[in-house]
């Protein structure tokens, strides 16, 4: 404000001067002009200056905050990257647990069906050993009121046989011996019995057939003696559970070749298993591990229509909806999963069908 004053009476100042030249000024008038021009040079010079270091502090300030903000916007950008890569690798290792966690389900579950098929089986063969001891008590009793009776049983006598006589009985009147001679009992001589007739042997008692039923699940022989038996018989080296346990180890690992390897090995030699079912949903998982999506799709299908009763069916459509969206194929997705939304609405993949927005009829 002080010098926007100055420079207003610096003005006044010049044309009064110019006024004096023009009017016949004295020459003390004139350097008073000429003093009064210097002290405004002077100040238009301080405010240049002034002027120039607020520019100049200005423009630092511009540039500190503008690096200010690009740092911290790159440090942000960077946060974020970094926090972009943490995240997938930490879904990258939910997968891996997630795969680990389902194996391990799978081989338990496994475990838990040998187990109950054993149970099945030990009582199986406890009610037949009771069915056949109590059979056998059976003919037991039977046996023992046979011998009792035939021991309850009189002999039979022959006609015409003379009659027996109790040792030391005298026989009948004889010749009488003369007075003074001792009288000495007789005793007949023992008469042989004839041999009765044999009773007729019992019927032999009748011992029920107990059915004996299948063992629910029979565990194959090694592949040593079922050459033995039948060497047209194709050798297996693992029995069914043991091929299925390594094929699903190898899928937690990630070893998706050796595991599509046990599993077809699996379903070659044990198709008609419990676990077959599993075994061919696990092989479509490799596949769709691989992004062979196209193979995927075909092997889960197959769990769909050959195992349309197995609790794996959902699951298998949902992961054949997820293959065909992964192709970019949207309109078969959606009937896949509007499939298995109608048939399948309560469960899980159900929802989580639901979940991605698809618009059924």
């Amino acid at each position: 404000m002080t010098q926007a004053r100055r420079l207003g009476c610096g003005f006044g100042v010049f044309f009064g001067a110019l006024l004096l030249v023009g009017g016949c000024a004295t020459n003390d008038d004139v350097l008073a002009v000429r003093r009064d021009l210097a002290t405004l040079r002077n100040d238009v010079g301080a405010l240049n200056r002034a002027n120039q270091s607020s520019r100049e502090f200005t423009e630092e300030r511009l540039r500190k905050v503008e690096g200010d903000i690009r740092g911290r916007v790159e440090s942000s950008a960077k946060e974020s990257e970094g926090s972009r890569v943490a995240l997938n690798q930490r879904l990258e290792e939910l997968t891996t647990e997630t795969r680990f966690v389902q194996g391990k389900l799978e081989e338990n579950g496994s475990v838990l069906r040998d187990i109950q098929t054993r149970l099945d089986e030990a009582d199986q063969r406890t009610r037949q050993m009771g069915q056949r001891l109590e059979a056998t008590d059976q003919q037991v009793k039977r046996l023992q009121a046979a011998e009792q009776a035939r021991a309850a049983t009189p002999p039979a006598v022959v006609p015409g046989a003379p009659a027996l006589q109790a040792p030391g009985a005298v026989a009948g009147p004889g010749p009488q011996p003369g007075p003074g001679v001792p009288q000495t009992p007789t005793a007949l001589p023992p008469v042989a019995q004839p041999a009765a007739p044999a009773p007729a042997p019992a019927p032999a008692p009748v011992i029920p057939q107990v059915p004996t039923a299948p063992p629910a699940a029979q565990t194959p022989a090694p592949a040593a003696s079922a050459a033995q038996q039948s060497p047209a018989r194709p050798q297996v080296a693992l029995p069914p559970e043991d091929l299925y346990k390594a094929a699903l180890s190898d899928y937690t690992k990630g070893d998706y070749d050796l595991a599509i390897d046990g599993f077809r090995s699996y379903l070659k030699n044990y198709p008609k298993t419990s676990l077959a079912a599993n075994a061919q949903y696990w092989l479509a998982e490799c596949y769709f591990s691989q992004k062979n999506y196209t193979q995927a799709i075909d092997e889960f299908d197959v769990v769909t229509r050959e195992y349309a009763d197995s609790p794996k069916v959902p699951s298998a459509l949902f992961k054949e909806g997820e293959a065909y969206l992964q192709m970019g194929d949207t309109k078969q997705a959606t009937t896949v999963l509007c499939e298995l939304i109608s048939k399948h609405g309560k469960t899980r993949e159900a929802r989580l069908a639901r979940d991605k927005n698809i618009r059924c009829r």
